[in-house]
């Protein structure tokens, strides 16, 4: 088990993972383009609207991982062997039976396909059934490896997870990118990330055999019926939020078909991808630091819990502030240059597509804090009601505005449930402390990030550039005008201060290497 200090997992979790999502970014990248170059645009559309339709049914899961990852902490902490190798055999039995459970009803869903897809586009020649249960087979097969992962997670080694998924993912897209390139087919380009999803599982199983050799000793243990009680009590509460979250998450694919078709859904994947690559990167910082926090949560004081909010929930707005400005002002310049004019989606969809990112992603902190202190089952219906809202407001707008209301639809879901009830919990029974603290602070981020758009709008509009050389220009107006405005907001601010005292510790801990 763990036996670095806590800023050294953070280094090696960061660290990795920044390396991995980078490469997997710049890789995911260059895939995609030879993708649009060699397919037409309708395999974009299956390939968004199939993972939309799996990624639904892996409502299955109902959010265990989130269960498991908190049932480890204290065992984790405690070096309690016995107690981790029963939850690890409770948890193998749970995820065979959940893929054994997403297989059946993805062959379900098999007879409606022609329902889903009316019209099957001309320009896909390949069997739509067919490209559907490769899709399945690759949901079906990350389950029997996710718990594993999770005890990487809880343990503060998501680096080795990161360091491993370097080369597996370096090696799919190089024979993705031959195969699109000397045969054009969408099949084999499928079958290739089958193939090394086997590979990944195999890997993950070896390396935790090797970190975590007392599974082995222990194989037989069993979870008393107390913890299981408990875990089912908590899976009860994060799969309504499982549930919640993926129908607001992965239903604008399935309307957006609905309303105006896959060409459409193809366009909107271009940026979707562009907004996970950046969202990727956000996401393994801060999921990095998941099993630190859970740790101080257990052994720490409430001050030091609160402080290391505070610090998290500020690098949190400064990453995803500048990243949302970003996205607002240069994302169409960016998609032109890239892939052309033709596949532009207009302005508004694009300051639409930063706006639910923000929202999303300035809830980060507050969810790491909240499921690391279990209280899963505070908000568990809200999430539903944001679902619903979610639905109801996306085919209403959706039929008026079509792609605007969807999204639109989506903001406004989240910005009357999630975005002021969870916060509310952390402070309130986490911290014991009144959660406006908190909504003082977001209300200032938010004025920030307005503030920083509308001047580059506005500076843009006087000074304007085309092709990569505007591109730069824009790019480093976005780097300097923001965190202008950032330092001079905060250059007094206990988080800010904190920020660089923490880069400077871990420069030092590098350069004494």
């Amino acid at each position: 088990m763990n036996s670095s200090s806590r800023l050294s997992n953070s280094i090696k979790n960061i660290s990795f993972g920044l390396f991995a999502q980078t490469t997997q970014m710049v890789l995911g990248f260059v895939t995609r383009t030879i993708f649009i170059r060699f397919l037409a645009v309708e395999y974009l559309g299956v390939n968004g609207l199939f993972s939309n339709i799996l990624t639904l049914l892996s409502l299955t899961e109902l959010g265990i991982t989130t269960a498991i990852v908190y049932s480890l902490y204290k065992p984790l902490a405690e070096k309690d062997e016995r107690k981790l190798a029963g939850l690890v055999n409770f948890f193998s039995k749970v995820y065979t039976k959940i893929a054994l459970i997403v297989a059946a009803l993805g062959l379900l869903v098999v007879p409606f396909l022609n329902q889903i897809v009316e019209n099957s586009p001309q320009k896909i020649k390949e069997d739509l059934i067919f490209i559907y249960l490769i899709f399945l087979f690759n949901t079906v097969s990350t389950y029997f490896m996710q718990y594993k992962q999770s005890l990487f997670h809880a343990d503060q080694k998501s680096h080795i997870i990161s360091k491993y998924n370097i080369f597996v993912f370096l090696f799919q897209n190089l024979f993705q990118i031959i195969v699109l390139v000397l045969f054009k087919n969408f099949i084999l380009y499928l079958l290739i990330q089958s193939f090394f999803q086997i590979v990944s599982n195999f890997i993950i199983s070896r390396k935790v055999a090797q970190h975590y050799p007392f599974l082995k000793k222990y194989k037989a243990e069993k979870v008393d019926k107390e913890t299981k009680n408990k875990i089912f009590s908590n899976v009860k509460s994060t799969g309504l939020i499982k549930v919640g979250g993926l129908l607001v998450n992965s239903t604008d694919n399935l309307i957006l078909n609905y309303f105006s078709g896959l060409i459409l859904v193809g366009f909107l994947s271009n940026y979707v991808l562009l907004i996970g690559l950046a969202s990727g990167l956000i996401v393994q910082v801060f999921s990095s630091l998941q099993g630190i926090i859970g740790n101080i949560n257990v052994t720490e004081s409430k001050e030091k819990q609160i402080s290391t909010f505070n610090f998290i929930n500020f690098a949190n707005f400064w990453i995803y502030g500048m990243t949302t400005i970003g996205i607002a002002f240069l994302m169409n310049d960016f998609i032109k240059i890239w892939i052309g004019v033709k596949f532009l989606l207009p302005i508004e969809i694009v300051i639409a597509l930063a706006i639910n990112f923000y929202m999303f992603g300035m809830q980060s902190a507050v969810w790491s804090f909240k499921s690391s202190y279990g209280f899963f089952k505070q908000g568990q219906y809200l999430v539903i009601l944001t679902a619903v809202l979610n639905l109801i407001l996306s085919f209403i707008l959706g039929y008026y505005f079509g792609l605007l209301g969807i999204l639109i639809a989506t903001a406004i879901a989240r910005l009357v449930t999630n975005c002021w009830y969870d916060p509310y919990i952390v402070f309130k029974l986490g911290f014991n402390l009144s959660p406006m603290i908190y909504f003082k602070k977001y209300l200032k981020y938010l004025f920030l990030v307005i503030i920083s758009i509308a001047v580059l709008f506005g500076i843009n509009h006087f000074i304007s550039f085309d092709g990569i050389f505007g591109l730069v220009f824009k790019l480093v107006l976005v780097l300097v005008i923001p965190n202008i405005l950032i330092f001079f907001a905060f250059k007094n601010a206990t988080e800010l201060l904190s920020c660089y005292q923490i880069i400077k510790s871990v420069f030092q801990k590098i350069l004494k290497r």
